[in-house]
């Protein structure tokens, strides 16, 4: 074997070391876009579901207030009944005794 064969084979020994080395890069670059674009979608993922969950629980945290406003709306509605209906027994008991009060008082 010549030294001209020596070389030629060094040099095809060389570029198929570099054709493995750029097919090894390509594979790896295609690797890593494959791993971002997984961790990418993953993040996506993770991110729409927080925000379902935070609206999910400012729509119960909504629901809530809601259902706590009814119960003290009823609350005070019925504390304004219970108090009307006090003055309107208390018209019915006091009014006639206070009228008879002031009547003694004038002609007295």
């Amino acid at each position: 074997m010549g030294v001209k064969d020596m070389s030629d084979a060094a040099v095809e020994k060389i570029q198929l070391a570099e054709k493995e080395a750029e097919d090894l890069l390509a594979a790896s670059r295609a690797k890593s876009k494959e791993i971002l674009d997984q961790a990418r979608e993953e993040a996506d993922s993770l991110y729409k579901d927080l925000i379902d969950r935070a609206r999910k629980m400012e729509e119960e945290k909504i629901r809530d207030m809601e259902k706590k406003a009814q119960e003290d709306s009823q609350d005070l509605l019925a504390k304004t009944d219970s108090q009307v209906q006090r003055l309107e027994d208390m018209k019915k008991e006091d009014f006639p005794d206070l009228v008879k009060s002031i009547v003694e008082k004038v002609v007295v």
